[in-house]
């Protein structure tokens, strides 16, 4: 019994041992992804130059990705989620201040990542993956739900795209009061 349990213990370390080597791989690869749009055009960036910029192999990489694109929409994929995360601590009717404040909190590590993806027109990445993490929730026959959240990912994608092409120069704080404006503006 002794000798059963250890090694399903050793097992569940390799296992938990290659779940983190997974993620640093592809964290790697992402990481070299974005470091070469910085310096070269989107289109001219290949297999080749990512798994050389991130040290791993080309079978490393085809065991995550599929493609530049996959690289991409798993790299906004995991931002999005991680911001939407952070926003959903508050709920808008409650407390619409904290909400916007944990958006723009939230985005600010991600500043540098988006100007990239801006620079070379990959933006409406952004917005995909946003429609697509808030369609997840919604019912689909639910049609003013489902508009509805296109209608605030549109909105909120293009404040934020306005707020960093503009350099940031709003704090934080300036941003959430702006957005709580808005919504308390009446027609």
């Amino acid at each position: 019994m002794a000798d059963q349990r250890t090694e399903l213990q050793r097992n569940e370390v390799l296992r938990l041992s290659n779940l983190e080597s997974n993620r640093i791989t592809r964290e790697c690869i992402e990481s070299a992804l974005i470091l070469l749009m910085n310096e070269k055009t989107y289109t001219s960036i290949t297999i080749t130059d990512i798994v050389r910029r991130a040290g791993v192999s080309r079978t490393a990489y085809y065991r995550n990705y599929s493609s530049k694109e996959d690289i991409l929409h798993s790299l906004v994929k995991d931002i999005v989620i991680t911001v939407i995360g952070s926003m959903s601590k508050y709920d808008p009717l409650e407390n619409l201040y904290k909400f916007w404040l944990e958006m723009f909190y939230g985005l600010k590590p991600y500043i540098e990542t988006f100007q990239i993806l801006l620079k070379a027109n990959m933006g409406e990445t952004f917005l995909f993956q946003i429609n697509q993490t808030l369609q997840e929730s919604v019912a689909e026959k639910d049609m003013v739900s489902r508009y509805g959240q296109f209608f605030w990912s549109g909105a909120v994608y293009s404040v934020l795209i306005e707020w960093i092409r503009n350099g940031t120069q709003q704090t934080e704080e300036e941003m959430a009061t702006i957005c709580c404006e808005i919504l308390a503006f009446k027609i």
